[in-house]
């Protein structure tokens, strides 16, 4: 969302696109959406890939620099899991590393939901860019 501290947003083919700077503001409010849509953010990495616990997590730092605790992101596994949405495939040769995938149904769902949520955050940041000076 852009914002006094130097953050553009400007329309691209109807989409927002977003050019942060590296201010504490920005990080606060991106850790925040993350932590607060945790299942969105693990959703958006694991859509396309078969991916640990421990990959998801180091992927979402390395793409939005905020930690999360690998207890929550294997809560929200499981729980995915249990919505058969995701199922466990393990990795040849190692046993013990789960990798997590979609399951068919999985990634209609989860189509669903990120296009549910970018349409919530879209009308959202409309709404304040009508309201800015």
């Amino acid at each position: 969302m852009p914002s006094n501290s130097g953050e553009r947003m400007h329309l691209e083919n109807d989409n927002y696109v977003v050019q942060p700077t590296e201010s504490s503001v920005h990080n606060c409010y991106v850790q925040e959406l993350i932590k607060r849509h945790l299942d969105i953010a693990v959703l958006c990495v694991i859509r396309n890939n078969s991916m640990s616990g421990q990959d998801i997590a180091k992927e979402i730092f390395y793409k939005h620099q905020v930690y999360v605790s690998p207890s929550a992101i294997y809560s929200l596994l499981y729980s995915l899991k249990n919505k058969d949405i995701l199922e466990i495939d393990t990795v040849k040769g190692d046993l013990r590393t789960k990798c997590y995938v979609p399951t068919e149904k999985g990634k209609q769902i989860i189509t669903t939901q990120l296009q549910e949520f970018r349409e919530a955050l879209t009308y959202f940041l409309l709404q304040i860019n009508k309201n800015l000076p």
